[in-house]
């Protein structure tokens, strides 16, 4: 029975929980996304999304994203991170802020999810608080292809998150409803529907604590979980019939792009080795805590039963996650991205859990008065330490790395724009890779922006043997010397070459 005394102390630790997540959250946003200057749209894949999303906004909503106005068989993920990115640029405008909005809200969507879980788990505002601020502060959470840029990986991250979440309380009950049925059902269609089969791969972690918990034939005995797969599985199946339909070929260049091209080739230019995440968490710092982590199974048996049981669900989904990316052949940093959120989880619990332990009396296994005082001031200088690696990762190597030379074209254009100029020639042999010989897709975002804002822009990946009627841009670098060399009067714009129009080569 809930009595009114009950009821106001729900209301009011409910508000409080709702207060502490608002402070944790603008915490989070301003360290994740506040800087002096806008970073420009990283070339590895931001800047082909970019393109995907503003040819959208200029052609009209598809289920085929384009580049260059064909449809792209290079990309092949479903459509709905581009939607995101597209209806944010239709409100607000094109811009780098509005495109990376969509993964933005969705970091902080993730930060939403394992507070509640962590709360929920552990009774413990502490422990909810810390998992958001390890997972908010790991470069692996919030770097490239993370929260501050619009790639694909924050928005799975959400669902993958979410749905895994929801999957925990489903193999925990004996009949569970059709709601939370359904809500499973379709947070991992969108985590399909944003990136196809590594949407997926959290579940495995799932299926692997259904099997270490004994709890197989309850899940199995149960046709409701059969109905959540097919129902989550039915939409990626729907797109991809359409997709072939209205552009036929894709079924085949997805398939090799999103699963088998990457379970056995390498589709990177470097090959990394199988200890790449391994090394990436304990030494490089892709994780708050480093190799403090190694420690996350011994501090969770400390924990109570069902905050204990929550930490090792957690490093079942980690640990999972980190085999099935380390076995297949390509390997990139922000694979394990989806298994953050679980590290994150479990280390908050341990830590939470060795604390309360360290605290009780001495006769129920805590800490002497001199121990408590010495485990302080070792906390404090690791705290220290880890804050000064997490602020030198952010702000002094993190920012730095956004700002190479195709990335300036949006400044050059800007302040082209500013000095009335509106027609310009831009030459850069841009790079090679996947066939393409000239492929400088930041370069055709910030066209395709500033020719929407009344400019002409002609883009060249050589230099014109007779200088057009307008003036000739590039921030190639090994062009900057051929252009004073023969311009004799270049202005320099954010480490980019300006040459006034008219003139002839070799005067």
């Amino acid at each position: 029975m809930v009595t009114g005394r009950t009821a106001a102390r729900t209301i009011r630790d409910r508000a409080a929980d709702a207060a502490l997540l608002t402070g944790l959250l603008v915490a989070a946003a301003a360290f994740m996304f506040v800087d002096r200057a806008t970073p420009p749209i990283v070339l590895w894949d931001e800047s082909r999304l970019a393109v995907n999303a503003l040819e959208m906004v200029q052609r009209g909503w598809s289920l085929v994203t384009t580049y260059g106005f064909v449809p792209d068989l290079w990309n092949t993920k479903p459509p709905l991170m581009i939607w995101l990115m597209t209806a944010s640029m239709q409100m607000f405008g094109p811009s780098e802020l509005a495109l990376r909005l969509p993964a933005m809200i969705a970091a902080l969507g993730t930060l939403v999810v394992v507070f509640v879980f962590v709360r929920k788990a552990t009774a413990s505002r502490a422990a909810a608080s810390l998992a958001v601020v390890l997972l908010a502060t790991s470069i692996g959470f919030y770097g490239a292809h993370g929260a501050r840029t619009a790639d694909y990986d924050a928005l799975m991250c959400l669902f993958t998150t979410a749905y895994v979440a929801l999957l925990y309380a489903l193999v925990h009950r004996c009949r569970p409803g059709w709601a939370l049925i359904i809500a499973a059902a379709a947070l991992i269609a969108g985590a399909t529907l944003t990136k196809t089969i590594a949407g997926l791969m959290p579940g495995v972690g799932v299926a692997v604590y259904v099997v270490l918990a004994g709890r197989t034939r309850r899940v199995i005995a149960n046709p409701r979980h059969a109905v959540m797969l097919i129902a989550a599985l039915v939409p990626l199946a729907l797109f991809y019939l359409v997709r072939e339909r209205v552009a036929p070929g894709f079924i085949d260049a997805a398939l090799f792009n999103d699963a088998l091209g990457r379970l056995t080739n390498h589709l990177e230019y470097r090959a990394n080795p199988p200890w790449f995440y391994v090394e990436n968490l304990l030494v490089w710092g892709s994780f708050t805590l480093g190799p403090l982590v190694l420690l996350a199974p011994w501090a969770i048996r400390a924990a109570p039963p069902r905050a204990r049981q929550a930490g090792g669900f957690a490093l079942c989904c980690f640990a999972v996650q980190l085999l099935l990316v380390s076995v297949v052949k390509t390997r990139i940093y922000h694979y394990l991205l989806p298994a953050m959120p679980w590290l994150a989880i479990a280390c908050a619990i341990g830590i939470d859990a060795r604390v309360r332990q360290a605290r009780r009396p001495r006769d129920q296994g805590g800490l002497t008065r001199r121990e408590r005082v010495l485990a302080a001031a070792v906390l404090g200088v690791m705290t220290l330490a880890i804050g000064s690696w997490v602020a030198f990762w952010r702000y002094d190597i993190l920012v730095p790395r956004a700002f190479y030379p195709q990335s300036r074209y949006g400044d050059v254009l800007a302040a082209l724009h500013d000095r009335a100029v509106r027609q310009v020639m831009i030459v850069d042999p841009g790079i090679s890779v996947g066939g393409e010989l000239h492929y400088a897709p930041q370069l055709r975002f910030y066209a395709l922006i500033w020719q929407r804002r009344g400019m002409t822009i002609a883009i060249r990946d050589r230099l014109p043997d007779r200088w057009p009627d307008v003036v000739v841009a590039s921030c190639d670098p090994e062009l900057r010397g051929v252009l004073l060399a023969r311009a004799g009067s270049v202005v320099g714009q954010t480490g980019c070459s300006l040459a006034p129009p008219g003139l002839i080569a070799g005067k």
